[in-house]
């Protein structure tokens, strides 16, 4: 199945990245962008050991911590019927309540999230570009094969749902290239998930609901130019 190869390809990109990121910290340059994108994302927020050598904990300003091996280390995992991924990083980003206010704040969660769990490396090789949805924002991840013409892995998009004073509730890896609302991608695909498994055990569930994806993404634009 998709998503079981993309756990594989997630896990074996997670390990590769290991040894990556925290050289690539260590040697100054990316140090000081993860250490600037932290307090944008995170004011308040500390890495340690606090000096130039590699980061080895993530404290937030409440005090909750992240460890950064684990972090590099964790194997994503699909909810059941809902259609998301889900790691303990996205857990911990979702308990910050992050304000954000810009395409750019929306945006730079995310790159903070792989600088984290993937290393520098995979994000310079990407451009990340956020968009207001009703319920929060939607986080595209699109390879620069411009700059970086190898194939790459496809990275679905990130949702960020926010509470009435925009901060985040939680961050969550959709499973499926849907750019739309939070809404109508649950919905969807909790919808097909129900009816396919009642029909044949959900053998055809991966083939419809992108099928369903598409046809309401075009239904949101439809309406968008309205």
């Amino acid at each position: 199945m998709k998503i079981q190869t993309n756990m594989r390809s997630l896990a074996l990109i997670a390990v590769i990245s290991l040894s990556a990121l925290f050289r690539s910290v260590a040697g100054g340059t990316s140090g000081v962008e993860l250490r600037q994108l932290v307090q944008q994302c995170l004011p308040g927020a500390r890495l340690l050991p606090d000096a130039p050598a590699a980061p080895r904990t993530l404290i937030s300003a409440s005090g909750d911590t992240l460890d950064l091996m684990s972090a590099l280390l964790e194997n994503p995992e699909p909810k059941k019927g809902a259609g998301y991924w889900s790691t303990p990083t996205m857990k911990f980003f979702s308990r910050q309540h992050i304000a954000i206010a810009t395409t750019n704040g929306a945006a730079g969660v995310i790159q903070l999230f792989h600088e984290l769990t993937r290393g520098h490396s995979f994000v310079k090789q990407n451009i990340y570009r956020a968009s207001a949805v009703d319920g929060g924002w939607v986080v595209e991840v699109e390879h620069d094969s411009v700059k970086y013409p190898e194939k790459a892995t496809t990275v679905p998009p990130y949702e960020l749902l926010v509470d009435a004073s925009q901060r985040v509730t939680q961050v969550r890896e959709r499973c499926y290239p849907f750019a739309g609302s939070p809404a109508v991608y649950d919905r969807t695909v909790r919808t097909v998930y129900n009816r396919e498994m009642k029909l044949n055990g959900g053998i055809n569930y991966e083939e419809m609901v992108e099928k369903e994806l598409a046809k309401e993404r075009e239904k949101e634009k439809a309406e968008s130019r309205k």
